[in-house]
């Protein structure tokens, strides 16, 4: 018993070891991308806040109103949380929490990998420091994008999942709907995983997860349902997070009817599809952006009713370029080339998800959501950040019969 014990007692402090061990290495990464590398590439003025989150962070925290339909709350609200705390806006002090976001998530990470992937540890190690030093997590970590904060919340999200799958228990149905609200709030495109959910609750426990699944939304609905409102109030109309579907849905018609003139360049595709906009008359102006909005998601539809064959080259394309689709051909090639070797090493770990009775399925549940919507309405590079974690951790999963179970054993010898 003693001699357990003392085992326990080891493997706990070797995991904390390496929890703070990669924690404090991708918070040493981050912090020197951010005010090292960062301040002297082209980007850092030019490129630092294109979808107005700063602004519109920077606008709550100094007139304590947020007036936007155009965004969704929470990453605005992280930012004046931010200029709160320091006691003025400062990009510096959100691209040092920023890496302290980024680093925490790397813990959930751990945790999620050493559940899922094998019984002792070795193989969620390796997946984990893959994590903490892979480029593009740390690309997007100085930016006022959604990304880094998407990200974490992302991973909360699945830790939580992971908790309910194992302990279907009232607090972790919870905690799951707390989290799955929190993630919807950050990136109205992750409503999604509200309703799927639900689903993966009643397939798994059948009529017994009703009670779960009842809780799990009332949860969910807490963050969501209070913001739903609000958008009701000022608009009139039922929006449950934020405008900008119906510009995407069509943004992601055109890229596909494009695609083939500059496969590499999310500018150049962005150019040519505007120029479609440019050649229609609207009877809404974009000044309504919310009529405006779902006028384009009619004319989106009615392009595909008109070449149904549009719907299946627009998933076929976004499916691809999803992975790889960035501002212009450096990076998409860049990105290609650090995205499409882990993604065919990961095709072995969904092979060996399917023909076993392991829980590395669950890692499955945020690439589906995020992909699947992505593909319908609009794909493109960045979208595939915040679920490369999972991809990673599925290509770690893959190899191990072949790579990483005989080199743990010339370790040990």
């Amino acid at each position: 018993m003693k001699s357990s014990a003392l085992q326990r007692t080891k493997v706990a402090l070797q995991r904390r070891s390496w929890d703070l061990t990669l924690f404090s290495l991708h918070l040493a990464l981050g912090l020197i991308f951010c005010f090292v590398v960062f301040p002297r590439i082209g980007e850092a003025t030019s490129g630092i806040d294109p979808d107005g989150y700063g602004h519109l962070g920077q606008l709550w925290y100094t007139s304590g109103r947020f007036d936007s339909i155009e965004k969704a709350p929470l990453y605005p609200a992280f930012i004046a949380f931010i200029a709160w705390l320091s006691g003025g806006y400062s990009l510096w002090t959100i691209q040092a929490a920023q890496c302290l976001l980024s680093s925490a998530m790397i813990l959930l990470l751990l945790s999620i990998f050493r559940q899922v992937l094998n019984a002792d540890g070795f193989l969620a190690q390796i997946a984990g420091l893959a994590c903490a030093v892979y480029p593009l997590t740390l690309w997007y970590i100085p930016r006022l994008w959604t990304e880094t904060f998407l990200t974490f919340g992302l991973t909360l999200y699945t830790w939580t999942t992971l908790r309910l799958i194992e302990q279907p228990t009232s607090i972790n149905a919870a905690l799951c709907g707390l989290a799955a609200g929190f993630l919807a709030l950050s990136k109205g495109m992750a409503l999604v995983f509200i309703p799927l959910t639900i689903v993966l609750i009643l397939a798994r426990f059948h009529r017994a997860g009703m009670g779960i699944a009842f809780l799990f939304t009332v949860a969910a609905l807490l963050w969501v349902a209070p913001w739903t409102w609000r958008n009701y109030r000022l608009t009139g109309a039922l929006l449950p997070i934020h405008t900008g579907g119906g510009y995407n849905f069509y943004l992601g018609n055109g890229f596909a009817r494009h695609w083939q003139q500059a496969p590499l360049s999310y500018t150049q595709l962005k150019v040519l599809t505007e120029q479609d906009l440019q050649s229609i008359t609207f009877a809404v102006s974009p000044t309504r952006p919310l009529e405006h909005d779902r006028t384009l998601l009619s004319l989106a539809w009615q392009e595909i009713a008109a070449q149904p064959w549009l719907l299946v080259k627009k998933i076929l394309i976004q499916s691809i370029t999803f992975w790889y689709l960035a501002a212009d051909r450096a990076k998409s090639l860049a990105t290609a080339a650090l995205q499409f070797p882990i993604l065919l090493l990961a095709i072995f770990g969904v092979w060996r998800v399917i023909h076993s009775s392991g829980r590395a399925w669950i890692l499955g549940i945020p690439i589906g959501g995020i992909m699947g919507v992505s593909v319908l309405i609009f794909a493109f590079a960045r979208l595939s950040a915040p679920i490369f974690p999972y991809v990673i951790g599925l290509a770690a999963y893959g190899i191990e019969p072949h790579i990483t179970l005989p080199l743990k054993r010339l370790i040990s010898e």
